[in-house]
């Protein structure tokens, strides 16, 4: 998904007149991209639009493009001092949000602020399991009687000599993971094709074609003062969630509030290596071998002498050193 360009003017389109009382504050605000799922999506919210008005009265809903003023859309809700929020998107949609919502936000209002979602992108990995709340087959966590504070990956990164940060709730990623993510969000004709039909050959597809022409990256893992090594890194993944996209997924469970992260590195390997590791992930399966490495942290670093991508729910950045670390407990989530 293209980045939302905070310097360009605000795209907004009211499709709904809410029917709150004019001079009521109580508005419920849905974020709307119908450009995710590499355009698929627009015919998903039209399969449960009508059932999501009749479920939530007072409802303004704002569909947007590439150029929508996330901030603006923040912003207003929380100078009309309104807590719950709806994106219906995909990963990435929502990954935009809250990285809004945290660099805007002032702390005590983000304490008080709850966020659902609704899965009209591509992979959707923020619903999974996908099984416990759908509405007309499209994954839903709309219920704001049922929500959870859940973790919150940050990503401290390096630009020339400036940092940054950016947020995340379910995992990131360097090394091959990363760089298909970077070829799902730039497709070339044939992945076009596939994203917007069949979402699990574009996933499969992505993986393959950069399997055969990436190469392990040297850089030195920091777990902890005592704990540091140099590997040719194949995939470095940090983990919430151990759903990474579609059908592949690392074992066990997710625990969004154990102020942990479950790391899984692989270093060292070849082509068929990776595609051993791609058909042991489509069975959430991790390999114990030589070339992997488990543990559990609330910190880590990497670093390496040229510039890297690093993948953070479906979005992609740049750099050749980044630290990561935990808001533990930070946001209010749905939990269906």
């Amino acid at each position: 998904m293209a980045y939302l360009d905070d310097y360009l003017l605000c795209v907004i389109q009211l499709n709904y007149d809410f029917k709150a009382d004019k001079n009521s504050d109580i508005i419920m605000y849905l974020l709307l991209n119908t450009y995710a799922g590499g355009g698929s999506s627009e015919k998903k919210w039209n399969l449960i639009k009508n059932t999501i008005n009749k479920k939530f009265k007072d409802l303004r809903i704002i569909k947007v493009d590439s150029s929508f003023d996330t901030n603006s859309f923040i912003l207003d809700g929380i100078t009309k001092k309104e807590k719950e929020f709806i994106i219906a998107g995909g990963d990435g949609t929502v990954n935009q949000f809250i990285n809004k919502l945290i660099d805007y936000a002032d702390k005590k209002d983000i304490k008080e602020i709850k966020i659902g979602a609704l899965g009209i992108g591509s992979s959707n990995d923020f619903h999974k399991p996908m099984h416990n709340y759908l509405v007309a087959g499209i994954p839903a966590k709309i219920n704001f009687n049922s929500y959870e504070l859940r973790d919150v990956g940050v990503i401290k990164y390096k630009v020339g000599s400036e940092f940054f940060h950016k947020y995340f709730l379910l995992n990131a990623s360097i090394g091959v993971t990363a760089e298909a993510n970077n070829l799902f969000n730039n497709p070339d004709s044939i992945l076009k094709i596939f994203k917007k039909y069949f979402t699990g050959l574009a996933i499969l597809y992505s993986a393959f074609k950069t399997i055969f022409s990436f190469k392990n990256i040297e850089a030195r893992i920091i777990f902890n003062p005592n704990e540091a090594y140099s590997f040719p890194v194949s995939n470095l993944s940090i983990i919430k969630s151990p759903n990474i996209s579609g059908d592949l997924s690392y074992p066990g469970n997710a625990d969004y509030q154990n102020g942990l992260f479950d790391i899984y590195l692989t270093h060292s390997m070849n082509k068929i290596d990776l595609i051993n590791l791609l058909k042991a992930l489509s069975k959430k399966i991790f390999p114990k071998s030589e070339k992997t490495k488990y543990c559990k942290t609330s910190k880590i670093k990497v670093s390496a002498e040229s510039d890297f991508l690093i993948e953070f729910d479906g979005e992609i950045i740049k750099t050749n050193y980044a630290e990561f670390s935990i808001l533990n407990k930070y946001l209010n989530i749905c939990t269906n």
